[in-house]
């Protein structure tokens, strides 16, 4: 096998072959198991299948989280999802998928199929996963898929909502929108904290306010929620760049380039204008419930500023190379992932960096830890999960926020930004592990184990009278219920020797 994703196993003699397809990615190794019947292959998207040779059928399959997907465009990379409330990572695949991977059980919880359309590794690229989005408390997300032109013609822009299904990371399609904002491509989506509400920003200078609506009825009668446009808004024909709601959702902040502007999200009513900053902004978000809004600006002129909305005001500014940042939802602290210039004959895949924590309020980092492969990398808070060593003592007050780092080469790590201990994450998975068993061999794998005889003789307490030839019945029966001969040696000597006993009368 190879890029194909397919195994092929070749009969030498006679020059037939059996195949297993669709393994969804090319492979790595394979290996062979001291039982014949079982191998074990790795494949290039993090996942180990077990198969049974002789059928060809996967009995396992081991899934790690999924690799970045290549591509030389960095308009196209890759863009995580957090659900911060369950501490899930939602991953864009290559094969149209989102893997929600649970980042303190370190396993898979499930994968959704966002686009239905057949997939091989060799193929081209002609669509991706532009954008995810998840409600603060896991139970909405929004998918933006973008279609490739070809000799273009052909492009197409799609954005779906997705509701929770019965567990977390589990989710059913509710609404499909082809070509939200007409032809233009979407740059941010973000959901109302409070209530079923977002919003999409677009290039095409124009932002959209969806809500959740209930009162469609479906074919049997019963009601199905969907979401509908309730107001568009602009700002002197400006591609919108980035959009966020305020802690309480009481106001939306949408980047109009290098304008920030304040809307009511409900009457879609503009309520105020920050000064512009140094260049266009790439991302927005508010300091918990704060009145701080965090920006960040990713062009040839790079800045990390806070501005106080109370005030319009900028609060104060950093010149950063900034890869990405995030606020944490309950206090009034940031994160920001900086890069470090590149080395010499370094690859800038490989670039590294410097995670710093802020407070709004100061423009001194509060804490800073140094990090690999920051180039592409991701950071969110998060909240404590019960496999988090419990005996660290919070000492911060209210709800204890954890910051996970997920670098370029999708390896994270969680830890307490504020602390400089260890993280301790216990290993909670061990207890849904069943204990080793030792595989059955030889005779056992094909007829089953053996029945454990009694090596005590049973003494009737009614006198008997066995048969003159006791040795002709010990050896009746089918020969695969027999017991081994090692056991029957030793009745088959005794019968032969054994006298009649004499009944009393």
């Amino acid at each position: 096998g190879g890029m194909e994703g397919v195994i092929v196993v070749w009969q030498l003699d006679t020059g037939k072959r059996r195949y297993k397809p669709r393994l969804g990615s090319p492979l790595l190794f394979f290996v062979d198991s001291p039982d014949s019947s079982i191998s074990c292959v790795s494949c290039t998207n993090n996942q180990v299948h077990l198969l049974n040779m002789p059928n060809m059928e996967v009995l396992k399959t081991v899934s790690g989280i999924k690799m970045p997907i290549a591509s030389g465009d960095l308009s196209r990379r890759d863009v995580c999802g957090f659900d911060s409330t369950n501490g899930l990572v939602a991953i864009p695949t290559q094969d149209y998928c989102i893997q929600f991977y649970n980042l303190f059980e370190n396993t898979e919880v499930s994968e959704v199929q966002v686009c239905e359309r057949n997939f091989q590794p060799v193929d081209d690229i002609t669509m991706y996963i532009s954008l995810v989005s998840l409600s603060i408390g896991g139970n909405l997300m929004c998918t933006v898929e973008v279609k490739l032109p070809e000799e273009e013609l052909g492009g197409l822009v799609t954005l779906k909502f997705w509701n929770q299904g019965s567990r977390a990371g589990q989710f059913h399609l509710s609404t499909v929108i082809y070509e939200p904002h007409s032809d233009a491509g979407i740059s941010a989506v973000a959901f109302h904290p409070g209530k079923n509400m977002a919003v999409s920003s677009s290039f095409g200078c124009n932002f959209k306010v969806w809500v959740q609506s209930l009162a469609l009825q479906s074919s049997d009668g019963k009601s199905q929620s969907g979401w509908r446009c309730q107001s568009v808004g602009s700002y002197k024909k400006k591609p919108m760049t980035a959009a966020a709601f305020s802690g309480d959702g009481s106001v939306l902040a949408v980047a109009a380039e290098s304008v920030i502007t304040l809307w009511d999200p409900d009457n879609n009513a503009l309520v105020g204008v920050i000064a512009e900053a140094l260049s266009p902004i790439t991302k927005l978000s508010f300091a918990g419930d704060s009145a701080y809004l965090m920006s960040l600006s990713q062009s040839s002129k790079p800045q990390v500023a806070v501005w106080n909305v109370s005030n319009l005001s900028m609060q104060w500014s950093y010149t950063l190379f900034a890869e990405a940042a995030c606020c944490s939802s309950s206090k009034s602290e940031f994160a920001v992932l900086s890069l470090l210039s590149c080395p010499e004959g370094g690859a800038p895949a490989e670039q590294d960096g410097i995670i710093l924590i802020f407070d709004a309020e100061n423009s001194k980092p509060v804490s800073s830890w140094s990090v690999k492969k920051a180039k592409g990398g991701s950071i969110a808070f998060v909240k404590d999960g019960p496999s988090f060593d419990a005996n660290t003592d919070d000492t911060r007050g209210g709800e204890a926020s954890l910051l996970v780092y997920v670098n370029g080469s999708h390896e994270y790590v969680i830890f307490d930004p504020l602390k400089n201990e260890e993280p301790q994450i216990s290993k909670s998975t061990r207890k849904n592990i069943q204990t080793d068993e030792p595989a059955p061999i030889g005779y056992a794998s094909i007829y089953g184990e053996l029945p454990k005889l009694e090596l005590k003789k049973e003494v009737s307490d009614i006198p008997f009278i066995p048969s003159d030839r006791p040795w002709e019945t010990i050896f009746t029966g089918s020969s695969h219920a027999l017991p081994p001969l090692t056991k029957l040696c030793s009745v088959f000597l005794a019968s032969l020797l054994e006298k009649r006993p004499v009944t009393d009368e």
